[in-house]
C-alpha cells in the first residue's frame, strides 16, 4: 500500500510529535534522576544511571504511542514480542550513536574556538552537538521503523497469510 504525499507528510508530522513528547519524558526523568535519585553517587554510576532511566522512560513512551504514528500498526503487532524486540533494537542503535557522538565530541566541548564566557555557561557546544546527533537518530528512527519495524508490505502479507489460514480452518 503506497502512500500519498498528504499521507507520508502527516504520519513525518505525527512521528516528530510522539518523538518530541517521548524527548520530554525522558529529558524530565533524567532530570529528576540527575538531581534527586542520583545526588550521592559515584558520578560514571550516575551518568550511567540517569541516562537509563530517561531512555527507558522515553522508549516507553514511544513504544505506547507508535498507534499514532503508523496507523496501519494492528493490534496483534502492538502485542508482538518480536516486534517490541525491533523497535528496542533500533532505539539501542540510535541511544549508541548518540553516546558515542558525545563521547566523541567530548574535547570539542572544552576546546572550541569561539568559547566566550557566556557560552561556555549555558554549555552551547555541548547542546549543539546533542542537538545534531538527535537529529541524525530521529531520520534512522524513522526510516528503521518504516521499513523494519513497521512494514506495511510484511505487515499486508502476514494479514493475508492469517486470513488463508482462516478460510482453511473454516472450510475443514
Amino acid at each position: 500500500m503506497k502512500q500519498n504525499k498528504k499521507e507520508l507528510s502527516l504520519e513525518i508530522l505525527r512521528f516528530l510529535i510522539v518523538g518530541g513528547l517521548a524527548t520530554l519524558v525522558d529529558y524530565f526523568v533524567t532530570w529528576v534522576f540527575k538531581n534527586y535519585v542520583c545526588q550521592n553517587m559515584n558520578v560514571n554510576l550516575a551518568v550511567f544511571i540517569y541516562t537509563a532511566a530517561g531512555f527507558t522512560a522515553g522508549l516507553f513512551t514511544n513504544w505506547f504511542l507508535q498507534r499514532f504514528v503508523y496507523r496501519y500498526i494492528t493490534k496483534d503487532q502492538q502485542r508482538s514480542m518480536f516486534v517490541f524486540f525491533k523497535f528496542v533494537v533500533l532505539s539501542l542503535i540510535g541511544f549508541g550513536i548518540t553516546w558515542l557522538g558525545m563521547r566523541v565530541t567530548e574535547p570539542i566541548h572544552a576546546k572550541v574556538l569561539f568559547d566566550f564566557w557566556f557560552l561556555h555557561d549555558i554549555q552551547l557546544w555541548f547542546w549543539v552537538f546533542k542537538v545534531v546527533l538527535t537529529i541524525i537518530v530521529l531520520i534512522m528512527n524513522y526510516i528503521g521503523r518504516k521499513l523494519f519495524v513497521f512494514n506495511q508490505k510484511k505487515n499486508k502479507e502476514t494479514m493475508d497469510n492469517k486470513e488463508s489460514i482462516d478460510e482453511e480452518k473454516a472450510k475443514e
